[in-house]
């Protein structure tokens, strides 16, 4: 059996995450597309060639790719110079947008049957931060966005929509 040709940038440590952010935001058959390039979110052209990418996120500061993510810190803006940061997965969690999958419409906020009120919650590094029970859904994403801001955490900020 011959070995696959290499040509180098595949042995990178950043170059499997360069790959899948192009594949997301560029690739319409990409499972992932529809949460990134359906979206809008994209990889901006200053970045879109592998050296360039690695040039600017290994110079970013807290740069460790094995215990750290690259984040985007505003998920409405995509991968561009300014909105990318290195941080804990758990930080990365805390930043993700709600993603629809079960029967609430906001993170952090479930309806609790036992009390039949609306209880809202903030996790953090395995911990849980904060829990309150409201009497509405609106009341307790309140109360989750007033904690996340007081406590400066990296959290996002859903509006009531």
């Amino acid at each position: 059996p011959m070995s696959k040709k290499r040509y180098g940038n595949e042995l990178h440590p950043l170059y499997s995450r360069w790959l899948s952010t192009t594949q997301r935001c560029n690739n319409p058959n990409n499972c992932n597309y529809r949460n990134y390039g359906a979206r809008g979110i994209t990889l901006s052209p200053e970045l879109a060639s592998f050296t360039d990418y690695c040039a600017y996120v290994t110079q970013l500061p807290d740069y460790a790719p094995v215990t750290k993510s690259l984040d985007r810190i505003d998920n409405a803006r995509g991968y561009e110079k300014g909105n990318l940061r290195w941080v804990s997965y758990s930080a990365q969690i805390a930043n993700q947008r709600f993603s629809g999958k079960g029967t609430n419409r906001f993170t952090g906020v479930s309806w609790a049957t036992h009390h039949q009120r609306w209880v809202a919650s903030v996790h953090y590094e395995g911990k849980t931060l904060f829990t309150k029970v409201c009497l509405t859904e609106q009341a307790a994403l309140q109360a989750r966005n007033q904690y996340i801001i007081e406590h400066n955490l990296p959290h996002t900020i859903q509006a009531y929509e």
